[in-house]
């Protein structure tokens, strides 16, 4: 059977490969071949894969129409350039690869994330809307003087939000990213979108104001980067009254971006914690495909890095494990249909 499995790889070359969301598993793509050679490759990790979606499935878990609030599509490179300055530069991640991603977890609906490598070049995020129908959503980056016509072409193609992205390249002081909330926040208002803000817990503290009196609602990314372990502690007592408030969002995604990343009973307290400030304000995301560890400064190299090696099939399952039925339908369905539009709940 391993020789067999052995024969089915294709031979690629370097730079021609995504690190799966499955641990220790690859998906190949044959870049000459283009993107209908991606393809799941056999191994002690996918059966074990398959028995979890397999026990998913028994128990109704994911429910239907469930949501995924945090992906990225990435490429072709070729056809979408990045940024001249970005702060890495990945390999590919198409949407081919993202569909097969969502249909292995049984996740029926989406939202794209503009990435910080295309700046506020949103094209590639759209195509991949455009190509997915209605079962996406996205958020996006324009420029500060972005015109109404243009936020308007964009709601008509999917936009539900603006994403003011500081954390990547290390923008947390909060007078800057206090203009930048409010620049974004007078955009969201012509079309009734939300600000997503990523940046770090002791900016969210020192906007703790600010984003309370905001005319449109703020997500916060990857919850709002506290740490499970208490050390933000004051930093999360912002963050729950701010979601009393009922203005605010938390995705609770990127749990391995957190400090400590492995402590799976502390992420489960945090996450319980938030849900019980507003129940009505929680979301979940993947954060496919993962993107690179990277030193958080501009770069202008073309050196391309791959992604992290996780098990987007066990993020995705610790909603099955740290909440109820009626709670993972509210994350996974309910919740996401109000902030992004995605109708009939």
């Amino acid at each position: 059977m391993r020789r067999k499995r052995a024969a089915l790889k294709p031979a690629i070359g370097k730079g021609d490969v995504i690190r799966s969301p499955c641990r220790r598993r690859i998906f190949d793509c044959a870049a000459a071949q283009g993107p209908a050679k991606w393809r799941r490759l056999g191994n002690t990790c996918s059966a074990r894969a398959a028995l979890r979606r397999s026990f998913m499935s028994g128990t109704g878990f994911p429910p239907p129409r469930a949501c995924d609030c945090h992906a990225h599509v990435i490429g072709p490179k070729s056809r979408f350039p990045l940024a001249p300055h970005r702060a890495y530069t990945p390999v590919d991640a198409p949407m081919e690869a993202l569909t097969s991603m969502l249909g292995r977890l049984g996740l029926e609906r989406i939202v794209l994330i503009q990435t910080s490598i295309f700046g506020t070049d949103n094209s590639c995020m759209l195509d991949a809307v455009a190509r997915l129908g209605d079962r996406a959503r996205a958020v996006a980056v324009v420029p500060d003087d972005a015109e109404g016509s243009m936020l308007d072409s964009l709601h008509r193609q999917g936009v539900r939000g603006l994403r003011v992205n500081l954390a990547t390249l290390g923008m947390n002081d909060p007078g800057p990213a206090r203009a930048k909330l409010r620049a974004a926040a007078a955009l969201c208002a012509r079309n009734g979108w939300h600000v997503q803000l990523f940046t770090r817990p002791g900016t969210i503290e020192a906007l703790e104001s600010d984003l309370a009196r905001l005319p449109v609602p703020v997500s916060l990314d990857h919850f709002g980067l506290l740490s499970p372990a208490g050390e933000t502690a004051s930093a999360e007592a912002a963050v729950l009254r701010l979601l009393g408030s009922g203005n605010i969002w938390v995705k609770i995604s990127g749990s391995y971006r957190l400090t400590p990343a492995d402590d799976d009973a502390a992420t489960a307290g945090l996450a319980t914690r938030l849900r019980a400030a507003n129940r009505e304000r929680i979301v979940w995301g993947s954060d496919w495909p993962h993107t690179p560890t990277h030193s958080g400064t501009a770069t202008t190299s073309d050196g391309e890095t791959h992604y992290r090696d996780l098990d987007t099939a066990a993020l995705l399952d610790t909603v099955r494990r740290w909440f109820d039925a009626t709670a993972q339908h509210e994350i996974l369905v309910a919740n996401p249909a109000r902030l992004y539009g995605f109708g009939t709940i």
